[in-house]
């Protein structure tokens, strides 16, 4: 045996030892990570329940219970789950929900109940719902902070189904005697109707989301091929049994008002002219791609059509108008319809195409525009409560439709926000209960339209200061099934507003309460994070947690206009007292402002020198508040904490895509800031840094370290690499042509490839992996259909031509982020192994696997 051969088997011996130490690395301290959640506060204000999770070991959780000045009345060894009731008791559910404890927190009272199965807590009305699994008993039982009440009570064997409404406002319950009719009980009144005229079998029911409607079904849940469906208006106690073709799938039966009922069916027109089993048929006329390319062998074309069942009228609307249609009711004989196929149009993605939205007359058979081509309604459009009015955004306006006057009755030049921080991208749009009143941002400014006098109020003017601002009122439930595509968010109580205001430049937030004119502070310019808000019924009293990086999850009290601590986490100060941060505040090309958040190493010593590790993504600044731990169960490998404890720096700067595209402006970013950092803080080690990313993160690092040699080392990962490539690419994840993600995506390039095709390749990793010459690590998921794996297999190949330092890992049956505890543990030990190689000279066990896999020997080389 050669000495080459007996080295070649040594190194794997030593790879393999070296990759044991992987599993066995456990965290310092670990028993002692815990985290405080806010879980509940009761209506009255009066109690709040605390929970207190142990990161690494569950059986030490516990529960905490408070009165509202602080006091504390009940701790348990235990984190089982709790629900309040309106009344203030405290239901205390085991795991398994088997087991319920029904707590006084007044008296400190409590009471068990065993042997339950089926458990429903209606909360609002002071009700639980179970089946007694001794007795084999159904029981409704009214909770009273005294006694128990049992309202109504069956024995299993004689009920053939029971459920309750999705509003936990009505119990539903058929007797195995079909004679008896359904039995309805009002939960609220407690009254009960019965209706004897309904015999069929029921197996499962759908719920009106808007009316008073029960749809009776004779198959399970799920199957949808139903032949018949029974309209059940429990309110004038109408009953239609109406037959239907149980060949054909029906999908989102619902109420037009209480005497009609639309259902789309789903059926074949005709077979396609191909053989489905041996060909894939693309079209650029398709505008169901995703569909096409979704199910592939699916044989025949197919349509969804819309029926309507008029029972006042006696008729049957089945208007071809709306084939592809997606509908919600509005008022009488309308609907609000689209076709979100409508347009060959795919620069944006599957969910956010352009489509006409329209309303549409049933009995006339007619169609009004409101909107043509409209883009991605589910961030542009909101419908309100009582579908009387339509917002909708367009080219920076926002318009008021009157939809029954069917009149644009206002519009407002609307101020977006151009800050585009990330923690705050959802739209603020609500609607009060009674729609009134409409809630909106523009600019800085916190408004309200009002929808009698057609006028609109600045509730909170932020002057020249940039916010953003939060609703933090409890919404009511979605009143239609296309609340995903068009929003309909309902504040259920307006006549107070809790609001959380966040000053961006000063990165302080604050939570105020709006009565009317009056404004008062609750939390005023705190430079920590908050977070798990509760307020009562009145608004007098509120719970919430502060945290920040050096302090853990810590719970406040607000009441009777005063802050008060609530419960400190007793985790030892020893675990996160020692951290340590500093902004950096530089700018880019264009003199946009941006920050860099820098996390100093454990036992930092001034007099000594570091290696730094910079994350990019896009704006990161958020993480400056946030509270984390060590895992090695990462989904993407990266735990700060383990880096901070090992004694490196690290880094994550701000990135602002503009018109360079965003690997120059990343580029341009992460040198403007490094150069920054590098000043402000003498202790880094300018020869040994570090960079990495995931995702878009995964794309800037590539692209980085194609333009320079700043790095010692670098990570990416799942990131795109060929520009080119991808644009003309098909996203199985989104359903679109992964273009969209160029034009009006993540990406923000501000032309289309054919536009300016230099730009498309000067923002291109892979047109400049020649020049990559910083040691880089890939990894992506076999199954990421984010970004597909062979964006990394492309690079792996160009490094490999131009014989560079890299290795591509490549986890099997892993997607764009890892779930399986056993990859994200190597992941997470391979990464660090990787820097700690390069920018900590490290050389042992662990990374002897770098050493092997990243030596390449003179004498193979050829020139070529």
């Amino acid at each position: 045996m050669t000495t080459r051969t007996l080295n070649f088997i040594y190194s794997l011996i030593l790879i393999f030892l070296g990759s044991l130490t992987c599993y066995s690395q456990i965290i310092k301290d670990s028993a002692n990570y815990s985290r405080l959640n806010n879980t509940l506060l009761s209506s009255s204000g009066k109690f709040s329940v605390v929970n207190k999770h142990f990161l690494f070991n569950s059986k030490k959780d516990s529960v905490f219970i408070f009165n509202h000045n602080g006091k504390l009345l009940l701790a348990k060894p235990k984190n089982n789950r709790f629900e309040f009731l309106k009344n203030d008791m405290l239901i205390e559910i085991n795991s398994s929900e088997t087991e319920i404890v029904l707590f006084d927190p007044n008296t400190s009272k409590s009471e068990s109940i065993l042997n339950v199965s089926e458990l429903q807590v209606i909360n609002n009305l002071n009700l639980i719902f179970y089946l007694d699994t001794k007795t084999n008993l159904y029981k409704l039982i009214k909770v009273l902070p005294s006694k128990t009440k049992e309202i109504w009570s069956e024995s299993k064997s004689t009920i053939n189904f029971i459920g309750i409404s999705d509003n936990r406002q009505n119990l539903l319950i058929q007797y195995s005697d079909f004679t008896k009719g359904i039995e309805l009980i009002n939960l609220e009144s407690l009254k009960k109707t019965i209706n004897t005229s309904i015999n069929d079998s029921i197996k499962s029911v759908i719920w009106d989301k808007k009316l008073p409607v029960v749809f009776l079904s004779p198959n399970k849940k799920h199957d949808n091929k139903f032949p018949y469906l029974t309209f059940f208006n429990y309110k004038t106690n109408l009953v239609k049994k109406q037959e239907l073709d149980s060949t054909i799938s029906y999908i989102n039966p619902e109420a037009i008002n209480e005497y009609s009922f639309k259902i789309v069916q789903h059926y074949n027109l005709i077979k396609k002219p191909y053989d489905t089993e041996k060909i894939q048929l693309w079209t650029t006329n398709d505008t169901h791609l995703a569909m096409t390319i979704a199910y592939p062998r699916i044989k025949n074309l197919t349509v969804d059509a819309h029926i309507v069942f008029n029972y006042k009228d006696n008729k049957v609307y089945q208007p071809d108008t709306l084939n592809y249609y997606m509908s919600i009711p509005l008022r009488e004989n309308a609907l609000l319809v689209y076709n979100p196929n409508q347009y060959i149009d795919y620069v944006n993605s599957d969910r956010t195409r352009s489509r006409d939205i329209s309303i549409y007359d049933i009995k006339k058979d007619k169609l009004t525009l409101i909107t043509k081509a409209h883009p991605n309604s589910f961030n542009t459009t909101s419908l309100s409560s009582k579908a009387n009015y339509f917002v909708y955004i367009k080219k920076g306006i926002m318009h008021f439709y009157n939809i029954e006057l069917r009149t644009l009755e206002n519009t407002f030049d609307l101020k977006e926000d151009t800050t585009r921080a990330r923690a705050y991208t959802s739209r603020l749009r609500y609607w009060s209960k009674d729609e009134k009143f409409f809630y909106f941002v523009s600019g800085n400014n916190f408004m309200q339209y009002d929808t009698k006098n057609k006028t609109f109020k600045i509730l909170i003017d932020g002057g020249n200061t940039n916010y953003h601002y939060k609703i933090l009122n409890s919404q009511a439930q979605k009143f239609h099934n296309q609340s995903d595509q068009i929003p309909s968010n309902t504040i259920l109580d307006n006549s107070k507003l809790l609001i959380e205001k966040y000053n961006i430049k000063e990165d302080t937030t604050s939570i105020l309460l709006l009565e009317g004119n009056k404004i008062i502070s609750i939390i005023n310019n705190t430079s920590d994070k908050i977070t798990n808000v509760k307020y009562s019924d009145d608004f007098k009293t509120v719970t919430y947690s502060l945290e920040n990086f050096n302090k853990p999850g810590t719970l406040y009290v607000y009441h009777n206009g005063k802050n008060k601590l609530l419960l400190e986490n007793s985790m030892p100060k020893k675990l996160y007292a020692w951290k340590k941060q500093k902004i950096v505040s530089y700018k880019d090309k264009y003199n946009n402002d941006l920050k860099g958040v820098l996390f100093y190493p454990k036992e930092f010593d001034s007099s000594k020198k570091y290696p730094m590790l910079t994350h990019t993504y896009e704006i990161q600044n958020s993480v400056a508040k946030n509270f984390t731990y060590p895992t090695y169960f990462d989904h993407v490998g990266f735990s700060m904490e383990l880096y901070l404890e090992k004694g490196y720096f690290v880094f994550f700067p701000d990135i602002l895509t503009n018109k360079q595209g965003p690997g120059l402006s990343a580029l341009n970013c992460i040198e403007e800031s490094i150069k920054k950092v590098l000043q402000e803080e003498k202790a880094i080690n300018k020869d040994k840094l570090g960079l990495m990313g995931h995702s878009f993160g995964g794309y800037t690092t590539n692209f980085i370290i194609s333009q320079t040699n700043l790095f010692k080392a670098a990570v990416s990962g799942s990131g795109v690499t060929d520009f080119t490539s991808h644009y003309f690419s098909y996203n199985y994840n989104y359903r679109s042509p992964s273009y969209f993600q160029f034009e009006t995506g993540q990406h923000n390039m501000p032309k289309p490839f054919k536009e300016d095709k230099e730009l498309y390749f000067s923002n291109s990793p892979i047109f400049y992996a020649e020049n990559i010459n910083t040691p880089l690590l890939s990894f992506t998921g076999k199954e990421d259909n984010v970004i597909n794996s062979r964006h990394q297999e492309a690079l792996f190949m160009a490094m490999l031509r131009y014989k560079k330092t890299f290795i591509s890992l490549m986890y099997e049956e892993e997607g764009h982020h890892f779930t399986q505890p056993s990859n994200q543990l190597d992941l997470t030990k391979r990464l660090l192994n990787w820097f700690d190689y390069y920018l900590k000279d490290v050389d042992n066990k662990e990374t002897r696997w770098i050493k092997y896999y990243t030596r390449i020997e003179k004498e193979r080389l050829i020139n070529n």
